[in-house]
């Protein structure tokens, strides 16, 4: 089968690899779809290269019809056809936070697509029956590879704690910022600020603040206003209920303390490569909690139903690209031309 393998940084293989078969509680996918995302692209550029001693099949947000089914299998709805969205965790069940729901933390954590397990950018591959969720038939392969970064905003956002008809303030619309953007506008918060400092990001996020009612000018560019200021107007000098940095640069992380009311939330669910500075007055002066959210636990059937309910539409900022242009959509993503690319794994 044909698999995009990462031998090095920017050494990116379309290559033939063995077939997988499936074990027992194991099931063999032909994933369909599959979104390149900023782990990936970090692997790509080689900042997390040092994690893996061997070449890796890429791809963990996936889409994929099931082909075999394992023995030991009992949920008669995962069956050869249907379709699924992948929940990339191989976790082992025993460890503390395993044992106290809290997966996404599992000790001995394995991702699939970041480890030799394989990954979704390729013909075949193989989970355990449990990374599987089948999607209902109204959704397209396309929408179930987006339920797993979609699913990375809805814990974020369940952690930021906004009630329905609330503030919140999102730095960053890249695919989890916009997610986030939606998520919070699905559950009702009435006025969502975003900074962003794209144009084209902008514009792509203004599109979609039409269609849920967002209001575009609610949408701000860092580099021509202060936005801290600009937040503190928009709420009557009181600052939002919470925020959310999806950008993972320090400018942000200080705004939305800053941006971020009284006894508010701002939860950091961007991936950091270097540590920012920061002094515990800015928080502590207005009793701001700084909560991290990680990965995501339990999250995927919520957003599934979102996805049937049309809380998530995928105008503006998705577009599909064939296997044979995952190094090309990279330098895209790298370069900032592009926001959320998926893989069209089978040439669909």
């Amino acid at each position: 089968m044909r698999a995009a393998v990462l031998h090095n940084a920017r050494d990116l293989r379309i290559e033939e690899v063995p077939d997988p078969a499936p074990g027992p509680g194991e099931v063999l996918l032909r994933p369909r779809f599959t979104g390149l995302c900023g782990s990936d692209l970090h692997f790509w550029e080689g900042g997390l290269r040092e994690v893996l001693a061997d070449p890796v099949i890429l791809g963990h947000e996936f889409s994929a019809e099931i082909v075999e089914v394992g023995t030991g299998v009992a949920d008669a709805a995962i069956r050869p056809g249907a379709l699924v969205a992948v929940e990339p965790m191989w976790t082992c069940g025993q460890c503390a936070p395993c044992v106290r729901g809290t997966y996404n933390f599992c000790r001995n954590m394995t991702w699939h697509g970041l480890s030799p397990k394989g990954g979704g950018m390729s013909g075949l591959t193989v989970v355990r029956a449990d990374m599987v969720h089948v999607l209902p038939e109204s959704l397209t392969a396309v929408q179930g590879a987006l339920v797993e970064p979609v699913s990375v905003a809805h814990h974020c956002v369940t952690r930021a704690q906004v009630p329905a008809g609330g503030t919140a303030l999102v730095l960053g619309a890249g695919p989890i910022g916009i997610a986030t953007y939606l998520d919070l506008r699905a559950r009702g918060v009435e006025r969502v600020i975003v900074s962003e400092p794209s144009a084209d990001r902008r514009a792509a996020l203004a599109k979609l603040a039409d269609m849920t009612g967002g209001g575009a000018d609610l949408i701000l560019d860092p580099g021509a206003v202060d936005v801290v200021a600009a937040v503190r107007e928009l709420t009557g000098g009181e600052g939002v209920d919470a925020s959310v940095d999806a950008a993972g640069a320090e400018p942000a992380f200080h705004a939305g303390i800053a941006a971020t009311r009284p006894g508010g939330r701002m939860v950091t669910v961007a991936v950091y490569m270097k540590p920012v500075t920061f002094h515990p007055m800015a928080a502590f002066l207005g009793g701001v909690d700084i909560v991290a959210s990680c990965a995501y636990c339990n999250d995927f059937p919520a957003v599934i139903d979102g996805m049937v309910n049309g809380s998530y539409p995928l105008d503006g900022w998705v577009r599909p690209i064939p296997l044979e242009e995952v190094a090309a959509g990279f330098t895209a993503l790298e370069a900032g031309t592009e926001l959320k690319l998926l893989v069209d794994v089978q040439g669909s």
